[in-house]
């Protein structure tokens, strides 16, 4: 297997000698391309001889149909899905550093798009306060996912060495928005499903208590023991939700950066994330502790440990997904 080094100064791999050859083929890759071989060496393509027979006149091909629109910008590398699938080195202190050097070299670029997303978040709290709250409800459901993927994805561009315009931002929903509305939904759904029986049996519980005081001539609040075994059942469940929801944490960024079907994503993620379950838990644990020390800053520190979380969150997305270093 090889990595080639893109135009736009990034890593693409591991591919296969037959992938290559494709991409020779297809002119996406040529002899002055930089190939990285099983012995970690960066040569040209043409100084390895193995490859070297690949730079052949090419041989026609029949025309395929369009790929879809690349999210790269435009003069960058085509698109090349990774098919890293190995194990990785999540340094928790490399994130967070890699993440504070990025957040102020690439401010200009991420700060149109954080204000934009951060003031539609505003908004869409605001209203669902007011009569429209069902409304608002259905609004977030549809088009949260599509904008927490834009989002992060601007932010993965931006590590990335990309400058993508305010309008990515949008690009979940001009691409892959039908994935993307499907995994932050099945993602939701199934996370939540643990804790579906403990809401019940206490629902439940409670209506029995109601109904039963009402027969004896004296409603009052049920007492704790009746409440106590949903209670317990629920709080049984929120260890299996944190773990789900933790496993499906590069759900949205997988669908939209590299072009997967939802249920796919959804297992690649999977996959990676529980190679080191816990490395990828303390970084949650550390990220939530900072951005809840941000709101204890009247809030004002928010606008700084938010946008550095993102930042951290998509520099493990390339450590976990691609199995390379951001710093």
């Amino acid at each position: 297997m090889y990595r080639i080094l893109g135009s736009d100064g990034n890593e693409y791999g591991p591919v296969s000698v037959e992938q290559l050859e494709q991409w020779v083929r297809e002119r996406r890759v040529n002899g002055e391309t930089r190939v990285q071989g099983p012995d970690g060496t960066w040569r040209l393509l043409r100084e390895v001889p193995e490859l070297a027979g690949l730079l052949q006149p090419p041989v026609p091909v029949q025309p395929s149909a369009p790929e879809p629109p690349s999210l790269a910008a435009p003069g960058a590398e085509p698109f090349v899905r990774s098919e890293f699938d190995g194990d990785y080195d999540l340094d928790l202190g490399d994130c967070l550093s890699s993440a504070w050097t990025a957040l102020w070299a690439k401010l200009d670029v991420i700060f149109g798009p954080t204000i934009l997303y951060l003031l539609i978040a505003l908004a869409i709290g605001f209203f669902s306060g007011l009569p429209y709250i069902w409304l608002m409800f259905t609004l977030n459901l549809v088009i949260g996912g599509p904008l927490a993927a834009g989002i992060q994805v601007v932010y993965l561009r931006a590590i990335r060495g990309e400058k993508p315009t305010l309008g990515s931002l949008f690009d979940g929903f001009r691409q892959r928005f039908v994935h993307l509305l499907l995994g932050s939904l099945a993602v939701g759904i199934l996370s939540s499903l643990p804790l579906l029986p403990g809401l019940v049996l206490s629902v439940v519980s409670l209506g029995l208590g109601f109904f039963t005081g009402l027969l004896q001539g004296s409603v009052t609040w049920p007492a704790i023991g009746i409440l106590l075994p949903g209670i317990s059942l629920f709080v049984l469940g929120i260890p299996i939700a944190i773990y789900l929801g933790l496993i499906w944490m590069f759900t949205l960024p997988l669908i939209l950066d590299q072009r997967m079907g939802f249920w796919e994503a959804m297992k690649r993620s999977s996959r990676q994330v529980r190679r080191h379950g816990w490395s990828c838990l303390a970084l949650l644990i550390v990220l939530g502790i900072l951005n809840f020390a941000g709101i204890l800053c009247c809030l004002v520190g928010g606008i700084v440990t938010w946008p550095l979380s993102m930042l951290a969150s998509m520099v493990a997305y390339e450590m976990v997904i691609f199995g390379r270093k951001t710093g």
